[in-house]
């Protein structure tokens, strides 16, 4: 098991590791191998003399300042639309991260980018279990390493296990008889007017 977390849910601070949820884990994965006529394993090949093929992972994001140096993540800084300086998000693992019990509808209303579930011990798991046990719901915000900008994060239980739904919370407004303003439309004349032509 990875680094622990801790969560402070309703001031009790609670501690787990995550494992992400991705789609191989749940669906498996394929591979396609292409052989030839006496079974063997094709290999890509290239018809252009001195070209050399890069394997998988051997490039990377690599930061530039304006006069071509590299620089390190660590040095960048942060500003906001208002060109004002922004403090780093610290990183989930290096604080204690407060929980927020929120509504269902604000849960379901995330645009969700990845899923963790939470590895808590045994030992543990009953006092989890104790602040989950209406469908409970509660909001961190979730940056995984330091950055300018941490994510929506919940909290949620199926009654077994426990997840982290990382994404941004959609902002919107429900349509409702109070706030639809109807304005009446001035009426057009369709007809046409054949002395104008």
């Amino acid at each position: 098991m990875g680094r622990k977390i801790k969560f402070n849910i309703e001031g009790q601070v609670l501690e787990s590791g995550i494992t992400k949820v991705d789609r191989k884990k749940l669906y498996g994965s394929s591979k396609k191998i292409v052989k030839d006529n006496n079974g063997n394993e094709c290999v890509i090949s290239d018809l252009y003399l001195g070209s050399k093929i890069l394997p998988r992972g051997s490039i990377s994001q690599v930061l530039m300042n304006s006069k071509g140096h590299h620089v390190s993540r660590s040095e960048l800084v942060g500003f906001n639309q208002n060109n004002e300086k922004v403090e780093k998000v610290e990183s989930i693992f290096n604080l204690e991260n407060k929980c927020l019990k929120v509504d269902i509808d604000e849960f379901l209303s995330v645009n969700v980018k990845s899923i963790y579930q939470l590895d808590i011990d045994d030992e543990q798991i009953d006092n989890w279990k104790k602040y989950f046990t209406n469908d409970e719901v509660y909001f961190l915000v979730f940056n995984y390493r330091a950055d300018y900008e941490g994510d929506d994060a919940y909290i949620i239980s199926n009654g077994e296990h426990f997840f982290i739904t990382v994404g941004k919370k959609n902002e919107y407004t429900y349509l409702e008889q109070e706030n639809i303003n109807l304005e009446e439309e001035e009426e057009i004349d369709d007809e046409l007017d054949f002395s104008m032509l």
